[in-house]
């Protein structure tokens, strides 16, 4: 018992596969949507222009791009260390512009409610949960790991 309560109950695998498969799905359908949606590509646009952000018409393609096609990487476990990291740029971009927005109207009363603002954003956990693909790879049930087999196979 004393070792559940210090420890937890294990199966760290299957935790690190759910994060993934978590954070994976979300951008991928999120990237999805900004592609093929003409109303969700408008307010891409729309977004992008507001913050200010430069190049508007390559990023409103290059942003949903990379996280369609990094979220599905994650999704599935292929460069998912790699996949993760674009995405976490992608999502400290977010933080950056519109997330420094968003806590400008909550209007924080005081330094710790300026942190527990920036906690507050949801972009902040996304970036958390990269942060775990990235440094802990994609887990024993992803391609990465069926590669990795077989590339350690004597005679591969």
């Amino acid at each position: 018992m004393m070792h559940l309560l210090f420890a937890g109950v294990g199966w760290t695998d299957i935790a690190v596969t759910l994060n993934r498969i978590a954070i994976g799905a979300f951008f991928m359908l999120s990237g999805f949507h900004k592609l093929f949606n003409a109303e969700r590509h408008q307010t891409v646009v729309d977004e992008l222009k507001a913050l200010g952000v430069h190049a508007v018409g390559f990023n409103q393609w290059w942003v949903p791009l990379v996280e369609f096609a990094g979220g599905g990487a994650v999704l599935i476990g292929l460069l998912a260390p790699l996949a993760a990291l674009g995405l976490l740029v992608i999502i400290l971009v977010a933080i950056a512009t519109a997330g420094r927005q968003r806590i400008a109207l909550y209007k924080p009363i005081d330094e710790a409610d300026r942190i527990d603002d920036w906690l507050y954003l949801p972009e902040t956990l996304y970036a958390f949960m990269l942060i775990m693909v990235v440094s802990a790879g994609a887990g024993p049930y992803s391609l990465d790991a069926v590669i990795l087999s077989l590339m350690n196979k004597p005679g591969a």
